[in-house]
């Protein structure tokens, strides 16, 4: 049961013992003015003495009953509850009947017929007058039965067919009289219970209209939106909410004089009944402008205006919801800047670039034009952010930028698509050098210095050109013309322009398809590991072999290590591939201690991004232990490029390496970037010179003064060199003439798979 339906009980409950105990007074007064004559009526047949003290007991009974009144009355209820109060009233209506009943009892008189009438009478009537009880069915039932009891008893056992039948007509009475009492008391509780809950129905709805009202009162007042009420004929405003009067500025006054024409700056009286017309059409939703408000001040802002008609109304009105949209235009305009425009530099970004190529293409083919699309990269500009930090790097950008945008036509478009990558589109073109020239004016253009903090920063450009229609139809085409003619520059040196062409693009393609072979190479079982023997020219005997990773496809074909090594790299499978020839190479190197008294060497060449990927370490020790060989009889073979990063984290690998034991060699030495000090920080043991020098020692006499000087460093550093690429005997006298003790070539043996060279080492 709710709160509200027991407070409904409780109050129908009261309203009941209420009714009970003020109809008590007027009863008990009307009962002992009945019950005065009675008895001064039976005192002419029964002696007085017993009907004084019959009057005296039922006086008694009454003043307590009066009593019982005056104390609720006092009280209401407040100190007792209501169940008491109607136990009490019940104990007064079973004292009261008891009391009448007994007087018929008693003196019930046998003759004359007048007096018997009247001893029947008597309680039938005060029987009939206790409708004061009918609110209570408990107590009339005590009441009737007490009162009409002994009348019943005399009349039906007095043996006279006439009493009898009295007798039996008054218990049919007494019947009438509980089931009247029973349906009274009923109808008196749901006639209350309905009185109680339409009040309280009333109340509540009362309550909530007031709610409502005060709610919407406050948001339609409080709400910074505008509401407008206003004439549909004149659009003179009729009411407008606080918000109106704070956003334009207007008093409440002022409005009476303003129309909705005056407040929308882009509608005219036309435009406007265009725009409702819908409205007058049957529509029943609201329609929805985008529009500008202007202020009592003159100044303009964008809202969002949400119009509605009533027809109802007389006049009918229009009501407009106008909300003030600054904040969310302002943030849509961000958002559209941050999707087309990036944000270090200003330009705009690869996102737009896509959706503007399209009206370029849809523009030149029209125009019967072409399209010239240069993408720029600096060079080495790695470099600045390692050494200098992003922060300088960030300004060099920037920078960047500047410099593209002064030196374009107000028709170019320029963009940033990547981190150091720039595009920019050149229109309406007559022809091919066009281009061109605006390439070499960019490539010019950057090989002046940056000045970054007062610091000069030095960095070039490499530019790729692709035309439309020539070199492709679509963005995706062009960009990708244009990066392979930008790669191809960095590999003809750098700091230059380079148009794409269609041999770019055999061999790009010929390099995806041997990076889709490469990737499944290890897994059909075409890679193989052949050696090449280093000889010991003083003693004529193998001391070991260099690993060289081989691959033969079986649909391409054998594939050059000078080829497929970088695509690895690039594909990241180069820490995986690397990992199989450690650990090949050194199980065969185990089973060349069968064949030779010599502990002889496995060189493994390891690629720079294997020490970058930080696995090298763990690969060493799983292949040495997987094979037993031991730490010595390893070399690894490094590049120059390694000594020149800047991390030191291939120097805490090397020197890690070396304390085990494990021999570090510096290949092609004299190709790349080595100096003297590079050689005097890395934990070193061999150098090796390059088989270009070597080559060339007959015919070219500054490749015998290179050997020279490097044969000299080495050995003012005490390292061990290994000369590469000795295929005649001139070469190896000229070498054992400077004291080069081990030397590789074709002179005596190329790279042979495991088991021609185990046949080489058995002779």
């Amino acid at each position: 049961m709710t709160d509200q339906q027991f407070s409904i009980e409780q109050r129908i409950e009261k309203d009941r013992i209420d009714n009970l105990y003020q109809r008590s007074k007027s009863a008990s007064l009307t009962l002992l003015v009945c019950s005065t004559i009675y008895i001064l009526v039976l005192t002419k047949r029964i002696p007085w003495q017993p009907l004084l003290a019959w009057y005296l007991v039922l006086l008694a009974v009454l003043v307590g009953r009066w009593l019982m009144v005056r104390f609720y009355e006092t009280d209401q209820g407040r100190s007792k509850s209501l169940s008491f109060w109607l136990y009490l009233f019940r104990f007064g209506i079973l004292a009261a009947g008891m009391t009448l009943g007994s007087l018929n009892i008693f003196f019930f008189p046998r003759e004359p017929l007048s007096l018997l009438l009247m001893a029947i009478i008597y309680p039938l009537g005060i029987t009939i007058g206790a409708v004061t009880m009918l609110l209570d069915f408990f107590s009339f039932v005590l009441y009737v039965v007490t009162v009409m009891s002994p009348v019943a008893y005399h009349t039906i056992l007095a043996g006279d067919g006439f009493y009898s039948g009295t007798g039996f007509m008054a218990c049919v009475l007494v019947l009438f009289f509980l089931k009247f009492s029973r349906e009274y008391n009923n109808n008196f509780v749901v006639t209350t219970r309905l009185r109680y809950e339409n009040a309280a129905l009333v109340e509540d709805l009362e309550k909530e209209k007031n709610k409502l009202n005060n709610r919407l009162g406050r948001i339609l007042n409080d709400s910074s939106t505008e509401i407008y009420v206003a004439d549909a004929e004149t659009l003179n405003c009729l009411q407008v909410n606080q918000g109106a009067i704070q956003n334009l500025g207007y008093s409440n006054d002022e409005f009476t004089d303003i129309s909705l024409l005056d407040i929308f700056e882009d509608l005219d009286r036309h435009s406007f009944t265009e725009l409702i017309a819908p409205l007058y059409n049957g529509r029943w939703e609201a329609i929805v402008h985008n529009g500008i408000n202007r202020r009592k001040d003159g100044s303009t802002y964008p809202v969002e205006a949400r119009l509605q008609l009533s027809t109802l109304d007389v006049p009918p009105i229009i009501v407009a919801n106008v909300q003030d949209i600054t904040e969310r235009t302002e943030w849509e305009d961000k958002l559209i800047y941050q999707a087309n425009f990036d944000q270090l530099t200003g330009l705009l970004n690869r996102h737009y670039m896509q959706s503007y190529m399209h009206s370029v293409f849809t523009r030149a083919k029209r125009n019967k034009k072409k399209v010239a699309l240069l993408f720029m990269d600096l060079d080495n500009f790695k470099n600045i952010n390692d050494t200098l930090g992003h922060g300088t790097g960030d300004e060099v950008l920037k920078q960047t930028a500047d410099r593209i945008t002064t030196l374009l036509r107000e028709s170019d478009t320029s963009a940033r698509t990547g981190g150091d990558e720039f595009t920019v589109l050149l229109e309406s073109l007559e022809e091919n050098s066009h281009a061109e020239v605006v390439a070499s004016k960019l490539v010019n253009l950057f090989k002046e210095p940056f000045i970054v903090e007062g610091r000069e920063i030095h960095t070039t450009v490499s530019v790729g050109i692709s035309i439309y229609p020539d070199d492709g139809e679509s963005l995706d085409q062009l960009m990708q013309c244009a990066d392979m003619a930008m790669y191809q520059a960095k590999e003809d040196g750098r700091n230059k322009h380079q148009f794409f062409s269609h041999k770019m693009r055999r061999s790009s393609e010929e390099q995806m398809l041997i990076a889709n072979h490469l990737r499944q190479a290890l897994a059909k079982d075409e890679l193989s590991i052949y050696f090449q023997p280093k000889i010991d020219i003083r003693r004529g005997r193998i001391t070991g072999a260099e690993a060289l990773l081989r691959w033969h496809s079986h649909e391409l074909g054998e594939i050059s290590p000078y080829i497929f090594i970088p695509i690895a790299e690039n594909l990241g499978l180069i820490d995986e591939i690397g990992n199989w020839v450690l650990e090949g190479a050194c199980r065969e190197a185990m089973r060349w201690q069968e064949l030779s008294s010599e502990k002889l060497q496995v060189s493994v060449n390891v690629s720079p991004k294997q020490f970058r990927s930080g696995t090298l370490l763990k690969a060493v020790a799983n292949s040495l232990e997987l094979s037993g060989l031991p730490c010595e009889q390893l070399e690894l073979e490094i590049t120059e490029s390694l000594l020149i990063q800047e991390s030191g984290q291939p120097l805490t690998i090397l020197e890690t390496l070396h304390g085990q034991g494990i021999s570090l060699a510096l290949d092609d030495f004299g190709t790349g970037y080595s100096s003297l000090s590079y050689l005097r920080r890395f934990p070193l043991r061999v150098l090796k010179i390059d088989s270009s020098f070597i080559r060339d020692l007959e015919t070219d006499q500054n490749s015998k003064v290179l050997v020279d000087a490097i044969i000299a460093m080495a050995h003012s550093l005490e390292l061990e060199i290994v000369a590469e690429g000795v295929e005649n005997e001139v070469q190896l006298d000229f070498l054992r003439q400077r004291n080069v003790k081990i030397v590789q070539g074709y002179l005596f043996s190329p790279p042979v798979p495991a088991e021609k060279f185990r046949s080489l080492l058995k002779k």
